[in-house]
C-alpha cells in the first residue's frame, strides 16, 4: 500500500519533472536543428567538427531518457523503476564529463560550463530517488 503524497512526495515530482522537461528539451533540440544546437552550446564547438547524424543520434538517448522521466514524474512512488531506468544514461553521461576532466581530456572551465546541464538533469533525479529511499517510498 502507498502512502498518500504529501509536499516532500510533490518535491520529488518537481525535481524528476525539471529533469524530464530540460532533457526533452535538449534532446528536441539535438534531432530538430542539429547544427544550430552545435553552436548555441559554447564548449561542443571544441570537441571537432559538427556531425548532424551524431548530434541526433545524442538527442534520441536525451529524448528517451526525459519520456521516461517524465512518465515516472506521475508517480515517483510507485513508477521509481522508471527514474532509475531514465537517469541512467544521464548519469553515464555526467559520469563521463567528470572522467574526462579527471584524466585531462578536457580543462576544468569547460567542465563547469557544461555542469549544469551535463551534471545538473542526473543529480536532480539522484536526489529524487534518493528522498523515496531515505522515506522508504522504495
Amino acid at each position: 500500500m502507498t502512502a498518500k503524497p504529501d509536499a516532500i512526495d510533490r518535491l520529488v515530482q518537481f525535481l524528476l519533472l525539471v529533469a524530464a522537461i530540460t532533457t526533452i528539451a535538449n534532446g528536441a533540440f539535438m534531432l530538430v536543428r542539429p547544427l544550430d544546437w552545435y553552436v548555441f552550446i559554447p564548449t561542443v564547438v571544441t570537441t571537432g567538427p559538427p556531425n548532424a547524424h551524431f548530434i541526433r543520434d545524442i538527442g534520441l538517448a536525451y529524448l528517451g531518457s526525459g519520456l521516461i522521466l517524465l512518465y515516472a514524474t506521475a508517480n515517483p512512488v510507485v513508477r521509481w523503476r522508471a527514474a532509475v531506468v531514465g537517469g541512467l544514461w544521464l548519469a553515464l553521461h555526467g559520469a563521463l564529463h567528470i572522467y574526462e576532466v579527471a584524466a585531462g581530456i578536457c580543462g576544468p572551465a569547460t567542465f563547469w560550463a557544461d555542469a549544469p546541464g551535463v551534471i545538473g538533469q542526473p543529480a536532480l533525479v539522484i536526489v529524487a530517488l534518493a528522498i523515496l529511499r531515505i522515506r522508504k517510498r522504495i
